[in-house]
């Protein structure tokens, strides 16, 4: 008998799983990791419509030493609605990760394909990740496909200093009132319908137990054009659900961050969270712009960054394709930068994309 079993994680695993999350860290100048807490399940909500989590025990010693989900739910494939899929959250113990793991755990994944047969899915491995990069891509035998798309930009928005107000002729900004959901719902389709991998919203993912459970159309910033939505940012605040925590500063960064404290504490400069902290942030998602406008999209983002930057937030998270021509507004806010490459995985006959700019909304990543 195999001293690892490889199975599908029930209610009881909550705990391994959210210490398993805590205990790997993304690394870089600043480390960080990301929780699930006070439940790992409620997180994979977020995800998809269903979400199937694979774990790999060590029967010997009574623990969770690898994980990885498969999450489905309906998104935009080729401008059309289509379930699809979005493999997640793999995690596993360094000190298990050499020999033949790896693969056996691919085995189940495929074999809960097979039950459930899904044309294409999709990941994201970050630039630092490179464990990741290394193991995953390059066909490696017993592996799916895993086909780079380009990059997602997902830099971490300083909100702190003050910027100048943008106006431009003939459009109005607001906040989105609670009666506006279904415009805003039908405003998100029409535009992101052009988009690679975007989700197709409804208005009961907004709703309580639903899939944006947090986010309603309160959050909203809206861009109107005589009375019409041309353009949606919104602001999701996910703490109650999951969290990125300070694990580790580099040493430069370790040098200077009392002289940043100091400097926070007589400006608008947020201070540096000290290490085993929450790091407050939120997310900016729904990003939709009609014609996909810059000067639009400029002057939204700059509206809706006044209005965040004096709340109790560090950090807006923004996630675009380095392709999609509203990026490069992103660039002119100071932040810190993070990326991922985008990949189309495979399981069997490679499924042929056509060449649409790819959306992640990474508040649902």
């Amino acid at each position: 008998m195999s001293r690892y079993l490889f199975t599908l994680a029930e209610p009881g695993d909550d705990a391994q799983l959210r210490a398993r999350m805590a205990q790997d860290w993304m690394d870089g100048d600043i480390a960080v990791s990301f929780r699930r807490e006070p439940s790992y399940f409620a997180g994979c909500r977020l995800q998809g419509d269903t979400a199937q989590v694979i774990v790999c025990r060590d029967l010997g010693r009574d623990k969770i030493v690898g994980l990885g989900s498969r999450c489905s739910s309906t998104m935009y494939i080729d401008g059309k609605p289509t379930r699809a899929g979005y493999l997640a959250d793999l995690r596993g113990d360094p000190e298990y990760r050499k020999g033949t793991l790896l693969a056996r755990g691919y085995r189940l994944l495929r074999s809960l394909h097979d039950d459930d047969l899904l044309p294409v899915y999709y990941t994201v491995i970050y630039d630092t990740n490179a464990v990741a990069l290394r193991n995953l891509v390059g066909g490696r035998a017993g592996l799916p496909s895993y086909v780079p798309m380009g990059r997602i930009l997902t830099p971490a928005l300083h909100l702190d200093l003050p910027k100048p107000a943008i106006d431009l002729p003939g459009v109005q900004l607001r906040r989105a009132r609670g009666d506006e959901l279904a415009a805003i719902v039908a405003f998100l389709n029409g535009q992101l319908c052009s988009r690679q991998f975007a989700p197709v919203y409804r208005e009961q993912d907004f709703l309580a137990g639903g899939r944006c459970t947090g986010l309603g159309a309160d959050d909203f910033f809206l861009a109107l054009r005589d009375g019409e939505i041309v353009g949606t940012i919104a602001a999701w605040d996910q703490a109650a659900i999951r969290q990125t925590h300070i694990e580790r500063y580099s040493p430069m960064l370790r040098l200077l961050r009392p002289f940043y404290q100091i400097a926070s504490a007589v400006s608008p400069l947020k201070p540096l969270p000290p290490v085993g902290s929450r790091i407050p942030h939120l997310y900016l998602s729904c990003i939709a712009i009609a014609g996909d406008a810059p000067p639009l999209f400029r002057v939204l983002m700059r509206f809706a960054y006044n209005a965040l930057r004096t709340g109790p937030w560090h950090y807006a998270i923004a996630g675009l394709h380095e392709r999609d021509p509203l990026a490069p507004v992103l660039g002119e806010y100071r932040a810190i930068a993070a990326a991922g490459v985008l990949h189309k995985v495979d399981f069997g006959s490679p499924f042929e994309l056509d060449d649409r700019v790819p959306y992640i909304e990474m508040a649902l990543a």
